[in-house]
């Protein structure tokens, strides 16, 4: 499970890398041809937006897999530990449910899109589309493994309660 494990947290950071990369040099590339030379490439466009879809999404894969995902605790900070554990584990469920319901739908949206064209270059929207689901499914990936982590937690945290009673 490990070396599964690196080996997508490793793809994850390279696709985050390269996409970096790739939207950084092509976007100074645009201001260069557009600001100096009055002509700017017209297939920047497809590219730097390709790259930014991937960076966000895959972005957002990430920090589900580094626990930095946007969360609102007041709730959770006012309950006592074994219920604030319980509700982690209710709504990681809901949420895992809810990136179950995207990638389904999420790959029906990319298929819509084999037929339609970027703009400027002769690649399928579908394309683009794809960031969609792929990354939901990597954050399913990450949330499932949060989820048994937060069970097995939960069982060790009732077993201290009960030997402390």
């Amino acid at each position: 499970m490990k070396t599964i494990d690196s080996f997508i947290g490793g793809f994850l950071k390279f696709v985050m890398a390269f996409s970096s990369l790739i939207l950084s040099v092509v976007t100074f590339i645009q201001v260069i041809t557009r600001f100096i030379y009055k002509d700017p490439i017209a297939w920047g466009q497809d590219v730097i937006r390709l790259s930014f879809i991937y960076l966000v999404f895959w972005g957002g894969a990430y920090c589900i897999k580094e626990k930095e995902h946007l969360n609102i605790d007041i709730l959770l900070t006012s309950v006592g530990i074994k219920t604030r554990k319980i509700m982690e584990i209710v709504i990681n469920l809901i949420l895992a449910i809810f990136f179950i319901f995207i990638v389904y739908y999420g790959f029906i949206f990319m298929q819509s899109g084999a037929s339609q064209k970027a703009p400027y270059l002769p690649i399928p929207m579908s394309l683009y589309y794809l960031a969609l689901p792929s990354s939901v499914l990597l954050m399913l990936y990450y949330q499932i493994q949060i989820i048994f982590q937060q069970i097995k937690n939960f069982n060790k945290i009732s077993n201290e309660v009960e030997v402390q009673i």
